[in-house]
C-alpha cells in the first residue's frame, strides 16, 4: 500500500507511469474504456490476476477480485488540490476481507480504496485513503500501520461493512479540506497530487476481497 506497505517500490513504479487527461472543471483520473489500463501500473508483473477491465450495460468499469494478494494500480496524475479539491468516483464492494481493520498491521486489507499521493518520495510519501472497510465504522479516521515516520499514510473510512455490499456508490470529499484536518492546516496556498492508486487487497487478513471502480475524477465544485 505505497507508503502503507512498501514505499520503496511506490518510487520505481511512478518512474513507467503516464499523464492525466484534463478537462475545464474536472481532471479525469479514469473511467475505464477500452484503452484506459494501458495508462496504470502495479507492483507485480501481472496485474492482471486481481484487475480486469469488465463491461456491464454498456459500461466499462475495472473489476477486482483479491486471492491473498497485496497488488495495487497506480497512475501519474498533476493535480493542485486548491484548484481541483474535490475527488469524485464509484466503487462496488463485492466481497469484505475477513475481519479487516486498516489501523492494525495484521488485519490490514480492505474491500476497496482509493489513494490520493502527496508526495512519492522513498523516505517521505504522504498519502490520503479513502477505504471501504470490513470493521471500521464509516467516518472513522486513522493511520497505516505500515507507515513510518517521516512518512504518513492518513485513513478516512467512507464506506463499511455489508450495508451496501454489491451496490455501485457515488462518492465526492473534498480532499484538501481533509489534508488540512490531518496536517492542522490553516491556509493552503498550493498542494499538488503526484499519482492516484487504487487498491483491492487481502493478504494480511489471508482471505479475499472484491470491488469494483469507475469514474474517478478531481473537480473544482
Amino acid at each position: 500500500m505505497i507508503s502503507f506497505k512498501t514505499s520503496v517500490l511506490l518510487t520505481t513504479v511512478l518512474s513507467q507511469v503516464f499523464c492525466f487527461a484534463q478537462g475545464h472543471d474536472t481532471i479525469y483520473i479514469d473511467n475505464f474504456d477500452s484503452s484506459s489500463k494501458l495508462e496504470w501500473h502495479s507492483k507485480n508483473k501481472n496485474p492482471e490476476r486481481v484487475y480486469k477491465i469488465k463491461v456491464a450495460d454498456s459500461n466499462n468499469y475495472l473489476s477486482a477480485h483479491s486471492e491473498k494478494d497485496d497488488n495495487f494500480l497506480i497512475k501519474k496524475i498533476e493535480d493542485d488540490l486548491v484548484e481541483y479539491p474535490y475527488l469524485n468516483w464509484k466503487w462496488r464492494a463485492n466481497k469484505l476481507p475477513l475481519e479487516g481493520d486498516e489501523s492494525v498491521k495484521s488485519h490490514c486489507d480492505v474491500a476497496a480504496c482509493v489513494n490520493v499521493v502527496l508526495k512519492a518520495s522513498r523516505w517521505r510519501p504522504k498519502t490520503l485513503k479513502y477505504s471501504w472497510s470490513t470493521t471500521l465504522p464509516e467516518g472513522t479516521l486513522t493511520k497505516s500501520p505500515f507507515a513510518y515516520w517521516p512518512s504518513r499514510c492518513d485513513i478516512r473510512v467512507i464506506e463499511s461493512g455489508d450495508k451496501n455490499l454489491g451496490t455501485w456508490q457515488s462518492e465526492k470529499i473534498n480532499v484538501l479540506e481533509d489534508y488540512k484536518k490531518f496536517y492542522n492546516k490553516q491556509d493552503v496556498k498550493s498542494l499538488k497530487v503526484e499519482a492516484f492508486v487504487i487498491m483491492t487487497d487481502s493478504d494480511n487478513t489471508n482471505s479475499s476481497s472484491a470491488a469494483d471502480y469507475d469514474d474517478l475524477f478531481f473537480s473544482k465544485h
